[in-house]
């Protein structure tokens, strides 16, 4: 397989992951603890609001950035296309393999594993690397999908940035987050400026 910049070029625009996108990440705090609304474009809340789902305040409400960092990025997140309704259904075996529930717990189970290490590194603050051990775990967890062909440095420049926003979003109590496939760019923008 080709080492594609988009794995979905072949379906509708409504198939596809967006190539341009906004993500709001708006602290709601209801009940007194931290929980979080995720709003598409300024339109559509995204799921259920989000809560950190632990005895501690991790911020893992926040955890999202990655399934929409991953999904323009490296062009991959089962999550990111479930959430936005962009699951590839015209193609039965697709959608049961790339878009199917396998697919999506192990974006979830990535996504912890890389949480985990993070949580110990400070979030990856000042940090260029991800451990050979996590990137390994993700190469081997993702060998059955589509995103088998992205690098292990693609990954690791992923994290990184997704981390990056994740400690803004931490710092701000939130903000607004644009998605550029294209440019590979993601950019973070405050909510009180």
């Amino acid at each position: 397989m080709e080492n594609k910049l988009f794995f979905d070029t072949a379906f509708d625009e409504l198939e596809q992951i967006p190539r341009r996108f906004s993500i709001t990440f708006k602290e709601v705090g209801i009940g007194g603890k931290g929980e979080v609304r995720v709003i598409l474009n300024d339109t559509k809340q995204l799921g259920d609001i989000i809560n950190d789902n632990s005895y501690e305040n991790d911020f893992y409400r926040y955890h999202d950035i990655f399934h929409y960092s991953f999904a323009t990025l490296l062009g991959w997140s089962p999550c990111a296309r479930v959430m936005m309704r962009r699951k590839r259904k015209s193609d039965d075996l697709v959608d049961e393999i790339e878009d199917g529930a396998r697919a999506t717990i192990t974006e979830e189970a990535l996504s912890m594993v890389i949480f985990n290490e993070a949580k110990r590194k400070d979030f990856f603050e000042n940090a260029s690397k991800v451990s050979r051990t996590t990137l390994r775990i993700i190469k081997e967890m993702t060998e059955n999908f589509e995103v088998r062909v992205r690098t292990s440095k693609e990954w690791e420049n992923a994290i990184l940035k997704a981390y990056e926003v994740f400690r803004l979003l931490i710092n701000n109590n939130g903000g607004r987050v644009e998605f550029d496939a294209h440019k590979k760019e993601i950019t973070y923008s405050n909510l009180n400026s």
